[in-house]
Parts: C-alpha cells; structure tokens; sequence
C-alpha cells in the first residue's frame, strides 16, 4: 500500500505560540486591573495587588505554552490509498481513521494567522458529519496544502473508481462528487439552479 507520511510545518508551531498568547491575553485582560485592585487593597498596598495579578497571568500564560512543543511533535498525517489517517495527543494519544467510502467534502481552509504563516488547513467531512459545521478531521499546519489537497482528491478518486458498482453508496446512489477546494458552494449553488429550474417547469404546467 502506498502511504505518505506528512507533519505540520515547522511555522506551524509559532502559530500556536502567537494564537496561545492572544487568546490568554484576552482571556485574562479583562479582570487584571479589578484583580490587582481588590488584591491590593486586601493587601494593603497596591503594588502587592499588582505584582500578584503579574504572576497570575504569567502562569497562566506559560502553562499552555509548555504543551505548544510536545503538541507539535505529536502530529504526523498518512495519507494512504483508501484513507487518511490523523495521529496527535501530548498525554493521550488520538489515532483517527477517516475512510475514502465515508468522505463527502473536502475544503482548503486559510485563516488570518494562517496568512500570516503560509499555512492552510485540509478539513475533511465525512458523512457522519453530515448537516454540521465542523468535519471529521483536520490536516493543520500545512504549507503545501494545495498540494495535500490534490494529493487526497487524487487518491479518493482513484479509490471511488476502483469500488464495484453495488458499493459505490448506500442503497445504490451515487457517490458524491469530489468538491474544489475551498469547499462545496459551487456545488451548492449548482443544486439550487438546478431546483430554480425544476419549480419554473412545474409552474408552467
């Protein structure tokens, strides 16, 4: 079986440096001045409060910092001929399996601090997934993931080829198309041209 092994690139953990920090900072902003004021007048003096509301966010700011690295290190993605596999976790580790026979979108996804790095994500919904927002598993940190994209859309139509007709979906419907990336509005936008269509007609009869 031919499997590619792939792992979140190297700028993928400043990312989740940068995205820790601005997030505690946020997190713990708001009560730092009511915090160091009631702290110093608890204490009698409010440089206590202060220096007190100092250490507080600094450990709670280094905490998750720690795991950021191990974290990282923990990724690897394999991409094989009949699924993806998504491997991660610092003290637990997660081994999931996402088959090809399940997969109905697949969708390139480029946040602002993605930019910011060069980096993209490959989400992949299946059809237990159907009907929500989130999917089944990310492929994050990827530099090149146009290039993962390609890659699994190739393998998922080779996949999908190979099926016998009695197993190309439940009760014999058709597979799904493989979307383009950045997800299925095009596929979508299709479907209600095509029910616009459809109503004009009934309504002319």
């Amino acid at each position: 079986m031919n499997k590619q092994i792939l792992y979140p690139d190297p700028r993928y953990r400043s990312k989740l440096v940068v995205v820790v920090i601005l997030t505690m900072l946020v997190a713990v902003l708001w009560w730092t001045v009511p915090g160091a004021y009631v702290a110093g007048n608890e204490l009698d003096g409010p440089a206590l409060g202060v220096a007190l509301s100092v250490v507080v966010n600094l450990i709670l700011l280094v905490a998750p910092l720690v795991f950021v690295g191990p974290y990282y290190r923990s990724l690897r993605y394999e991409i094989l001929d009949d699924e993806v596999i998504v491997i991660a976790g610092i003290l637990t580790k997660s081994v999931k399996h996402v088959p090809y026979r399940t997969v109905t979108n697949l969708k390139v996804t480029r946040g602002p601090v993605d930019r910011l790095f060069g980096l993209g994500s490959l989400a992949i919904q299946t059809a237990g997934m159907s009907g929500t927002t989130g999917a089944e598993e990310n492929l994050v940190g990827l530099s090149d993931v146009q290039d993962v994209y390609e890659e699994v859309a190739a393998r998922l139509r080779r996949f999908r080829s190979a099926m016998a007709p009695d197993q190309a979906g439940e009760n014999g419907s058709a597979v799904p198309p493989i979307p383009a990336p950045g997800g299925g509005d095009r596929l979508l936008s299709e479907i209600l041209d095509e029910l616009r269509a459809i109503r004009a007609h009934v309504a002319r009869e």
